[in-house]
């Protein structure tokens, strides 16, 4: 299945880029992630992870959100404070 994703964390992840990636059916967003991060040679830290939060199809997202085909997915910043 093809899903577009758009990265709002460049300076937290380095290397991953925006686009079309071409996943199996069932794949969830951690699965993206994860494939986007090797395909670049990019390892993610929990830390990392931790600082980053999803929104499929503009609605927010788990890391373990089944996708499905043509869904958009945006990675941004973790906001904290107040």
């Amino acid at each position: 299945m093809n899903i577009t994703v758009k990265y709002g964390v460049s300076e937290l992840i380095r290397g991953l880029r925006d686009g079309d990636c071409e996943l199996p059916d069932g794949s969830t967003v951690g699965e993206l992630i994860e494939k986007s991060a090797s395909d670049s040679g990019t390892e993610l830290s929990e830390s990392v992870k931790n600082s980053i939060v999803f929104l499929v199809n503009g609605k927010p997202a788990k890391w373990e959100t089944v996708l499905s085909e043509g869904d958009s997915v945006r990675v941004l910043y973790k906001i904290i404070g107040g």
